[in-house]
């Protein structure tokens, strides 16, 4: 429990949540790393359930989803263009390639918010509060 406490990505997490809510757990559902990883590091936060987690879960699940079938169907037309098949339209390259796209500035979005907390703690760190 100690290390968990102490680490910095764990408290940059945990910071996050208690600050913003909902709009952190919505870009962290964005980010590429594994659900099942983001899901064991929100339970062990102060995130509320319905407002924090499961709305921004279920709005942030959706993009995620679409992309991958969207890679689904680049596949398909790859395959089709291989075989010669006039099925190949230009919509199964363009929305893989929106997909993947929107994957890069999301994550560096992600960079950028995480710098910002980062800047932030820091910054009141260094100014002790007077009383």
């Amino acid at each position: 429990m100690n290390w968990v406490l102490n680490n910095k990505y764990f408290h940059l997490l945990s910071h996050g949540v208690e600050r913003d809510g909902w709009r952190f757990v919505l870009l962290a559902r964005f980010s590429p790393i594994p659900s099942y990883v983001i899901n064991y590091a929100l339970a062990a936060t102060n995130v509320r359930f319905i407002v924090d987690f499961l709305l921004p879960t279920v709005i942030g699940c959706v993009p995620m989803i679409l992309q991958n079938t969207s890679i689904g169907s680049l596949a398909g037309a790859a395959v089709a263009t291989a075989s010669g098949s006039q099925k190949s339209k230009v919509w199964s390259y363009i929305l893989p390639s929106l997909g993947i796209m929107s994957s890069i500035l999301i994550s560096l979005r992600i960079k950028k918010y995480s710098t910002d907390i980062t800047l932030a703690e820091s910054s009141s760190s260094d100014h002790p509060k007077v009383e």
